[in-house]
């Protein structure tokens, strides 16, 4: 009989000491910060640290350096532009949760988070769209196509070349508002992961908002 009892106590107090921490696990998640809670989501999202929000294409000049490297190539004394469509991923660095600002209102089902300066990866040039043109005359076509070939092949070092006109599109305001609108789609997903609620109201800003 004693036995019994003490068999019956036991599982009372395992019981207990079960739902005292399940309790205490749901109290401390839902005390969990929405900036905790983001950043581990970012961190499993992409753990290389930059969040991609935006790919766009866009058809950019070459510099004149790169043009006299090209020309130097081909043994050619010309006044030549080169030209080509590159795709460009803007992203937002997530590597420090800091930089970040991020809250939730449960009750209005509202997230608002404001993000660091969005930056943007090496332009990948399509060198199928690469264009080489003379200033004030017609090339030869075996020249045009022998430049446009030595240009594809300076790709990464074109791409590098490209770099500074694409970080200059960030001030865009049609390409802000695009980051914006890949930012909002994020936390709309972050708040489904992390609340299992679909937001009614996202606000993304960036610095300058």
């Amino acid at each position: 009989m004693r036995r019994g009892r003490a068999a019956v106590i036991v599982a009372l107090c395992v019981l207990v000491a079960l739902t005292g921490a399940f309790i205490a696990g749901r109290a401390s998640a839902a005390a969990t910060s929405p900036a905790a809670r983001w950043a581990l989501y970012v961190e499993k999202l992409k753990p290389d640290g930059k969040l991609v929000v935006l790919t766009s294409e866009h058809r950019y000049a070459a510099s004149k350096e790169f043009a006299a490297k090209l020309l130097a190539i081909v043994d050619l004394r010309a006044s030549v532009s080169v030209s080509a469509w590159a795709d460009v991923a803007y992203y937002l660095d997530v590597t420090d949760p800091k930089r970040w600002s991020i809250s939730w209102d449960g009750r209005r089902r509202a997230i608002a988070v404001a993000a660091p300066e969005p930056d943007c990866m090496p332009p990948a040039v399509r060198t199928e769209t690469i264009e080489v043109s003379a200033k004030g005359a017609n090339l030869v076509t075996n020249m045009a196509f022998r430049l446009r070939e030595e240009a594809a092949k300076m790709r990464d070092e074109l791409s590098a070349d490209l770099m500074a006109a694409a970080r200059a599109s960030l001030s865009d305001s049609a390409v802000r508002d695009g980051i914006r609108q890949g930012l909002s789609n994020v936390a709309r997903s972050f708040c489904v992961a992390a609340y299992g609620v679909e937001p009614a109201a996202v606000t993304a800003l960036l610095p300058g908002d």
